[in-house]
């Protein structure tokens, strides 16, 4: 659990590095999200990734 409260930490303090082993990490359920009604929506997939950055910003650990 160390290691990723320190990657969240780094994506908080604006290090793309840790921002993108983030989506990474979480890419594969980013896009499960996106699908509707059996199809991919990439508008969807591009507003979840937006969200999920300001999520990250906001999170209070």
């Amino acid at each position: 659990m160390g290691m990723f409260k320190n990657t969240l930490l780094l994506a908080q303090q604006g290090n793309e590095k840790a921002m993108e082993k983030l989506l990474k990490r979480y890419d594969p359920l980013l896009k499960k999200c996106s699908i509707i009604q059996g199809h991919f929506d990439e508008d969807l997939y591009q507003s979840l990734i937006l969200e999920f950055v300001r999520a990250v910003s906001a999170f209070k650990i």
